[in-house]
Parts: C-alpha cells; sequence; structure tokens
C-alpha cells in the first residue's frame, strides 16, 4: 500500500499566505463528480473561486430546502444529488441548459450513440470554454477535470491542473483494442468506451489535454503510471486516493463466520468487459466447483449468454437500490473485481468499509488501498488463473477469510473523505504556489505544432 500524497490524514490545511494573496482556483467538472469533494476541499481551504458545471440544485438557499420538502420524493432525491450545501450559491457559475439536455440523453436509452456522443461533447466543450474564459477574467488558476481539459485549457492563458479521471487515454484505447480482439462477443460494449467511440479529432482532443496542463490530480498510482508511459514527469502527477462514507457503508454487526456452504463471490459495476466480466466467469469456469455462487449487480451491456452455462450459481441484478446494495456487500464473502482498466473503482473502497475483502487487478486503486493477503488480493489483469487461484484459497480458507474483515473495515475507516480533501489542498497549494497559473503546461510548444495519432 502506498502512502497517500498529504502529510495529516483528516487534516484541511488553510491556503499559504503567498497562494491566498496570488488567485484562487476555478473548478470544472459536470454532474456531481465524486459529491462535489475537489470543489469543497478548495472551499473550505479558502481558495474556491467558482465551480463551472451544468446542474447544480442550490440546497442552501431557504425557497430550495421549502420546495424539496413539497416535491415528490424521488425528485427530491434526483435533486439531492445534485446539491451540496457547504458550497455557497455565490461560487457557482451554471450552463444549465447543456446540463438540461445531457440529463434527458440520460433519461432516454435509446438514442443512437452517435447523437449521444455528440451532445455529450458540446456540452464538454461548453463547460470547459466557460471555466477558462472565467478564470482569465478573475486572474484565478483553473482546475479542470479531464474530459473538458481540451477547451478549458484552450481558453485559459495558463496551463492549470487537470484531474486525469481515468488512464491516459492513450492507454485506455490499447487496452480497449486488445480486449476487442480477444473478445469480439463483447464489442457492444467496448465499443461505447469514449476511447474507442469518439472520433479521432475528438480521441486527441483528450490526448492533447495531457500536454496541455502543468500539473496532475490522479486517484491512483496506475493512472499516474499511464501518465508517466506517454511522457508526463512523475513529479507533475499528484496521487490523491478517493474517500468512502464509513457511516453509509458499514459491516453488518450480525455476519457471522460462514464454516460450510457455497462460498459467496460479489460483483458491483457496469456488466461489461472493460470491468472484466469475462475473466471473472472463466475463473469460475476453471474452478467447476460447485460451492461458488456469484452475485452481479449492475446493468447489462454485454450478451447475457455469458451468464447461462452457469445456471443458479449466478444471480444477476441489474437494478438494487441503495439498501439492497448496502446488503449485498454485507452478506458476501469476497468482492471481486477483475478490471481491465480503471482510474479507480469506488466500489474497492466501498466492499472494505462494510468489511468485506476484495480481489482485484493492478490496473485499479488496489494496489494503493490495501496488503496482500491482508485485505485481500491484487493480481495481473486479464489471467483468469490468477483470479481462479485467489479464489480457491478463499474457498478452502473461510477463518483467515473471514477474519480479514476486521481488517478491511479498519483499513477503509483511514480513507475518509476529509482525508481526500486535504490531499486536494496540498496538492493545489504546490502546484499553484509558484505561479504556475500563469505559464503554460510542459508539452504547449509540442501542441501548437502537429497532434501526433495515437
Amino acid at each position: 500500500m502506498i502512502a497517500t500524497e498529504i502529510s495529516q490524514p483528516g487534516t484541511l490545511p488553510r491556503a499559504t499566505p503567498a497562494l491566498a494573496a496570488r488567485a484562487r482556483i476555478v473548478v470544472v467538472q459536470s454532474g456531481a463528480r465524486d459529491a462535489y469533494q475537489v470543489a469543497l476541499a478548495l472551499e473550505e481551504a479558502g481558495l474556491l473561486e467558482a465551480l463551472v458545471t451544468d446542474l447544480f440544485w442550490p440546497a442552501d438557499r431557504g425557497w430550495a430546502r421549502t420546495l424539496a420538502r413539497r416535491l415528490p420524493a424521488a425528485l427530491a432525491a434526483m435533486l439531492r444529488q445534485r446539491s451540496e450545501p457547504r458550497l455557497p450559491w455565490q461560487r457557482l457559475h451554471l450552463c444549465a441548459l447543456t446540463g438540461a439536455v445531457t440529463l434527458l440523453l440520460e433519461k432516454l436509452h435509446g438514442v443512437p450513440l452517435p447523437i449521444r456522443r455528440h451532445t455529450m461533447r458540446n456540452a464538454d466543450a461548453t463547460l470547459g470554454r466557460a471555466a477558462g474564459r472565467l478564470a482569465n477574467r478573475r486572474n484565478a488558476g483553473l482546475l479542470s477535470y479531464s474530459y473538458y481539459g481540451y477547451d478549458a485549457f484552450t481558453e485559459y492563458r495558463g496551463g492549470g491542473m487537470l484531474f486525469q479521471l481515468h488512464p491516459h487515454p492513450a492507454s485506455m484505447r490499447r487496452l480497449l483494442r486488445e480486449e476487442l480482439a480477444a473478445h469480439p462477443d463483447c464489442a457492444s460494449s467496448l465499443e461505447q468506451e469514449w476511447e474507442l467511440a469518439l472520433p479521432e479529432e475528438e480521441f486527441q482532443h483528450l490526448v492533447s489535454e495531457t500536454t496541455m496542463a502543468r500539473s496532475f490530480l490522479a486517484a491512483s498510482s496506475f493512472t499516474r503510471s499511464t501518465l508517466v508511459e506517454h511522457g508526463t514527469p512523475q513529479e507533475a502527477v499528484h496521487v490523491v486516493p478517493y474517500g468512502v462514507d464509513c457511516s453509509r457503508f458499514r459491516p453488518d454487526p450480525e455476519q457471522q463466520a460462514q464454516r460450510g456452504g457455497r462460498l459467496r463471490l460479489l460483483f458491483v459495476g457496469r456488466i461489461n468487459q472493460r470491468k472484466g466480466i469475462k475473466y471473472l466467469l472463466e475463473a469460475m469456469r476453471l474452478l467447476g466447483s460447485d460451492q461458488l455462487e456469484l452475485t452481479v449487480c449492475g446493468r447489462v451491456v454485454d450478451d447475457l449468454a455469458l451468464f447461462r452455462p452457469f445456471g443458479d450459481r449466478i444471480t444477476i441484478r441489474p437494478d438494487v437500490s441503495a439498501p439492497e446494495l448496502l446488503a449485498a456487500y454485507q452478506s458476501a464473502d469476497l468482492f471481486v473485481f477483475p478490471s481491465v482498466a480503471e482510474g479507480f473503482g469506488q466500489v474497492l473502497l466501498e466492499s472494505l468499509a462494510c468489511g468485506l475483502p476484495i480481489l482485484s487487478t493492478t490496473h485499479t486503486a488496489a494496489p494503493d488501498l490495501i496488503e496482500q493477503r491482508r485485505q485481500g488480493f491484487v493480481v495481473a489483469p486479464r489471467r483468469p488463473e490468477l483470479l481462479a487461484e485467489q479464489v480457491e484459497w478463499a474457498l478452502t480458507h473461510r477463518a483467515e477469510l473471514f477474519a480479514m474483515r476486521g481488517e478491511a473495515r479498519r483499513l477503509a475507516e483511514e480513507f475518509t473523505w476529509e482525508r481526500f480533501r486535504a490531499g486536494v489542498v496540498q496538492a493545489v497549494e504546490q502546484s499553484f504556489a509558484r505561479g504556475e497559473a500563469a505559464t503554460p503546461g510542459p508539452a504547449a510548444a509540442r501542441l501548437k505544432g502537429a497532434i501526433h495519432a495515437v
């Protein structure tokens, strides 16, 4: 497990005097990404100039609180997901029209992919341009999430900071193409991934984001390694793992050690090949044991025929409520997340917080979180035989596996959202204190030339 790049977990450092006097930061993101924790971190530290986003419910306003009490429960819950009472309304800069259109697209699942893709990318560009212009007008620093960075940094006078959500686009494309060649029966999901679905010019914009920024945030060391692979200086990338709400995700105090019966495996996430679902099924086939059962929670993207040979050993739950998901975490014996490429994998922390040991790959945040066979297991991706080996150990070492539950919970309690916010503040202070906001990114000269195909 690597150390998070913050000095004292749980602390919320204030801005350094030099930084506070020079500039504050404009953040750009759409939706409730990371529950607004990046913007909240900067607001708490006195560093937030503005959050540029699409739709936001002003829960700190009296009229909004009154209206929410009179709305249908489902609508009120949706609005609460797009709010953060600790972010003042004055800090918000909204592009509400584009947000309304993209939200509508999310609800209309029958919209063809090209139309969905074009509309969403236009919305991303609108947000990015608005953020870059606002940062210029207010002489502020700029922190852009990836997917908005190209337009944000094109408008912005300086290099700014990029939060690289997923691994480097070129690394993602290579891995996805390899999966497509190996598993053409999963093309329906793989070809929906942005790195394969985007036209070449749009894909190159994603690549360009990583050359236009001065410094970077990443939630995992795997993401950092892909940036470094494509020329980013390692010292420019600040790895700050996410946090988890341990009051929401918690163990079942009644859970007892299971001496016999089936070993209960759990997978949570979109059911597609980027998440490695076929490798998990192949591991179960290799073991051939009737003492294994797998529950899969998530929306099915690939063909359900993949699951038919396993009969009643696999249960698919495409739509689970929050209480049902918590119960699934609490009742399982081992969480399996064999992802091929992941920027982090929030479900890993949710599992650990529920006292559930994990089995995942080196292409997720798992190496940053756990110690091998203490809170779970980490294996190389795309190796079903390695998954099978660890599942077989869990099957034959029930007492040791159950003992991991306490270790898993204790570890999760270290990864709070307060710790994440402290890491973000420290990274921003280090990146902007010396005036990076006013200077171009490390590869700006290359960008002004040609954008090279990947």
